[in-house]
């Protein structure tokens, strides 16, 4: 008689997943951290005053570095600001979003760790794994 291993993956309504990282999820994972996940990015893009602020406030830095670097001159603009104070305010902005992304990151990763064995070749290469 062949003696024939239980399968390593199950097939659920959302796809093949690693049985062994399934039974860990479901023991460890609270869904609602998911939605708190949206109420943080919210929350934090107003900090920033939105993407569309930010991209803004981005090409505003790159028309002052532009100017500093290339010597051209930038438009007139009626609001006095140093290059610096748009730089440190750009990047406490992404600071804010980078501490975001990182939590999200840390949350979503148990999910992607359901991947069954036989497509783990399939997932591009992550940092640190």
């Amino acid at each position: 008689m062949i003696n024939i291993p239980p399968a390593s993956f199950r097939v659920t309504p959302c796809g093949e997943v690693d049985a062994a990282a399934l039974d860990k999820l479901r023991n460890s994972f609270d869904t609602s951290q998911l939605l708190g996940l949206v109420d943080r990015l919210e929350t934090s893009l107003a900090e920033v005053g939105g993407m569309i602020a930010l991209r803004d406030d981005l090409l505003k830095l790159h028309t002052m570095a532009l100017a500093l670097v290339e010597g051209t001159l930038p438009p007139v603009t009626t609001e006095e600001s140093c290059v610096w104070e748009v730089a440190e305010s750009v990047l406490l902005d992404l600071e804010t979003l980078n501490s975001w992304i990182r939590t999200a990151q840390m949350m979503i990763a148990p999910l992607v760790d359901l991947v069954p064995e036989h497509r783990v070749s399939e997932l591009p290469d992550r940092e640190g794994k």
